[in-house]
């Protein structure tokens, strides 16, 4: 974020269809006793309302390695099973069919097997892991697909010391939304479409 006694600028990492940077611009609040800064608007980097702005603020680095962006087939993937299916909000997220006391068993082995052919299928295409931003750190998404061929859920991955841990997994709208935050997530899997299920 850039800022000046008049103005306060940053880059919403979003983009128009042509690719222009997008900025929110805040001016000093008039108002006593209320915030600091009043937005303006949302301005493309042409706009003659940035005009008075010499420099705009670059967009934010999610990370300083552009590695921790991409799947590395080479690492295995250690996911904690026994917390993610012991997690209530983790299991409100698994299909109905899978879920009950007499389907723990059978929704153990169907997680472990989605979760080895999301790893193959993300080693043939590094594409369909789509990176996260959650607690000062960089995720992976991969799609589990659970009781038919089509993705239910995502299981998001963090690269450790030699390996990815995974600890939990998201609705596909939260997979979404939370990817959408870095770029516009590629992966047919994460489209909106998809993700509004």
């Amino acid at each position: 974020m850039l800022q000046t006694e008049e103005y306060a600028c940053f880059d919403t990492g979003l983009y128009t269809d042509r690719y222009e940077s997008i900025y929110a611009l805040f001016v000093p609040n008039r108002r006593e006793n209320a915030q600091p800064w009043f937005l303006e608007g949302f301005f493309k980097t042409s706009d003659h309302a940035l005009n008075e702005i010499p420099e705009l603020p670059q967009r934010v680095r999610f990370t300083d390695n552009p590695a921790d962006l991409i799947y590395d087939y080479r690492l295995p993937i250690r996911v904690n099973v026994d917390h993610i299916l012991g997690d209530e909000r983790n299991l409100e997220r698994i299909p109905e069919a899978l879920r009950g006391d007499d389907q723990s068993f059978l929704l153990h082995r169907v997680f472990e097997g989605a979760v080895s052919e999301a790893e193959r299928r993300a080693a043939a295409n590094y594409m369909l892991a789509v990176p996260q931003y959650y607690n000062g750190r960089i995720q992976l998404l991969l799609p589990l697909c659970l009781t038919s061929d089509e993705p239910e859920i995502a299981l998001a991955i963090q690269r450790e010391n030699g390996y990815y841990a995974g600890r939990t997994c998201l609705t596909l709208e939260w997979a979404y939304s939370n990817a959408r935050l870095i770029a516009r997530p590629e992966a047919s899997w994460i489209a909106p479409a998809n993700s509004a299920r």
